[in-house]
């Protein structure tokens, strides 16, 4: 019977290749800086094998995305300290509605907020 692939797994590969090529690293020097052997990048990027988790924190500084994007291709944002451009790499559908609002007026459009009895009879 074949082994069957992690999921989790093999999107982590396919990010973590994507992220390197973007940074123009080859498997030789990302596993220099962390401290690995090229073979074991190998098998993380093509055989869908996860390093340990302190692997996964040292490859996310290295790529200076988050461990938990490398693992499962979400963005945490935090709410404490949060400059509109940090709202940037959430889609508009993960964003909380105060979080949407401090992107629009990021871009300088003004917000406003009302219910549906404080709106004004329309003229017929």
């Amino acid at each position: 019977m074949p082994k069957v692939k992690n999921k989790t797994a093999a999107n982590f590969g396919s990010r973590l290749k994507q992220l390197r090529e973007d940074q123009s690293m080859t498997i030789t020097e990302l596993a220099r800086r962390i401290d690995v052997t090229p073979p074991a990048i190998w098998h993380w990027e093509k055989r869908g094998r996860m390093p340990k988790p302190a692997t996964i924190k040292a490859v996310a500084k290295v790529l200076d995305v988050s461990s938990e994007f490398l693992e499962n291709g979400v963005h945490i944002v935090s709410t404490q300290d949060q400059g509109p451009s940090d709202q940037t790499s959430l889609r508009p559908d993960e964003m909380s509605l105060e979080q949407l609002i401090r992107a629009i007026e990021a871009k300088g459009f003004h917000v406003r907020i009302s219910s549906a009895g404080d709106r004004e009879p329309s003229e017929a």
